[in-house]
């Protein structure tokens, strides 16, 4: 039950319902801050490296230093796991700017990041699949934001767009959303990146408008040791709606097929044979994380 899991808060391990931080919070006041979602398999902690490096990168992009080195971070990830002994789990790491009691946007003097570290057991998978289904995707309205204005590979706190796109794409009976940079062209989903199916090949958007997903870069790693040609390629709904296959991924998820775009049956209705390949790979391949 949620009452028994223990979160991590600033140094300390504590229940859930003690897990407190101010309402100054610079986080809650102005979404400054930035996350990390990582998955733990039979009680293997998935990427912890790759994804605790990038919580690193994207607090130095905005200008936190985290008052922990990376190898104190992976070790309050792992003392989070150890205190709530999930096997299969998911963990959000959050770090925002600190408390600043002096509302504005000034954040001239502050040098006391809060931490916190969430996690919560995986007793379904975020998406819920029958054999041999998938989700279905529908393109929306809200663009993603271009990296002129905010880099795509920094993971901010602030996902308004991405929430609202999840919205508009539920609301027409989709289950998630395809958003699309400003130019047109196919970025993401509002938490997982999106590859086609072409004669075999795979094709993904570069990252220069998406955030570089760590999964998504598996899946190439996997693509390639698996001899299935796969290109970082510029794609429009033209591409979507004519792929033999396509599929979503993400740290959460992991590899989910896609049967269906903007009511448009994606090949025969049905996971392809190369979603499926992936699938399996990458079901390998988590087996490979770092115990706790």
């Amino acid at each position: 039950m949620e009452e028994n899991w223990k979160v991590y808060v600033n140094g300390e391990i504590v229940p859930l319902k003690e897990a407190k931080i101010s309402v100054f919070d610079r986080g809650l006041q102005y979404g400054e801050g930035v996350f990390e979602g990582i998955r733990c398999y039979d009680g293997k902690i998935f990427k912890l490296e790759e994804h605790v490096a990038r919580l690193f990168d994207s607090a130095r992009a905005i200008h936190i230093q985290i008052p922990l080195s990376k190898e104190e971070m992976k070790k309050a990830i792992k003392d989070t796991a150890r205190a709530n002994g999930f096997k299969n789990a998911h963990f959000r790491p959050m770090v925002t700017r600190g408390v600043g009691l002096k509302l504005g946007f000034d954040s001239k003097g502050m040098n006391k990041p809060t931490i916190v570290i969430i996690e919560r057991p995986i007793i379904e998978e975020l998406y819920s699949l029958q054999s041999g289904g998938g989700i279905r995707l529908a393109a929306v309205s809200v663009r993603k934001i271009p990296a002129c204005c905010f880099d795509p590979r920094i993971k901010s706190l602030n996902y308004l767009a991405n929430i609202l796109a999840r919205i508009e794409a539920q609301a027409s009976g989709a289950d998630e959303a395809i958003m699309l940079d400003i130019q047109g062209y196919l970025s993401e989903g509002t938490s997982d990146n999106v590859f086609l199916v072409r004669k075999g090949a795979l094709y993904t958007p570069p990252a220069q408008s998406a955030l570089e997903g760590i999964t998504r870069q598996t899946v190439l790693s996997l693509a390639k040791r698996g001899s299935i040609p796969a290109h970082e390629a510029l794609l429009s709904m033209y591409d979507v709606y004519s792929a033999d296959e396509v599929f979503v991924t993400g740290t959460g998820a992991g590899v989910i097929p896609v049967i269906e775009v903007d009511k448009r049956p994606v090949g025969n209705g049905k996971p392809g044979q190369i979603t499926q390949q992936m699938i399996e790979l990458y079901a390998e391949e988590v087996k490979k994380g770092e115990p706790f």
